[in-house]
This record gives C-alpha cells, structure tokens and sequence, in this order.
C-alpha cells in the first residue's frame, strides 16, 4: 500500500516575484561565452546574450571543420 503524505500548506499557489527572484538566483539575464577552436588552430569566442546564437555559431563552426578535412582528404587522394 501507498502511504498518503499530508500536503504542506500553500502548496499549489502562486510564488510572489521575490520567492522566484530567491529560488532561481541570479538577475534575469543570460550570458553566454563560448570559445571554439576552428581549423588551422584559430580560435573564435562567441558572446552574446542568447543562447541560440552560440549554438548556431558552434554548429556553423562544424560544418567548417567537416569542410575542410573532406577538402583535405580529396586533395591528398589526387
């Protein structure tokens, strides 16, 4: 059988802009940073306030790599 645990009061109402200020942390703002090492050794840092934007830019930063090794191995398969 399943134990019933009595429910705590205030339980389900809605949290006042302090309590979620004070559980979540932080200002409300987002920063991200991120660094990637492109080809030939460069290295890019991508900053912004959308998280979105770093991930585009890190896959974009993929498709680069994957270019350049498939340009690699078709030239030395010359």
């Amino acid at each position: 059988m399943e134990e019933t645990k009595p429910v705590k009061t205030g339980a389900g109402e809605s949290l006042s802009q302090q309590q979620v200020a004070s559980i979540a942390g932080g200002d409300g703002t987002c920063t991200t940073t991120t660094t990637s090492a492109g080809t030939g050794g460069v290295t890019t840092t991508i900053t912004g306030t959308d998280p979105g934007t770093a991930l585009t830019s890190i896959y974009e930063g993929f498709v680069d790599v994957t270019s350049h090794i498939i340009e690699r191995l078709v030239n030395t398969a010359k």
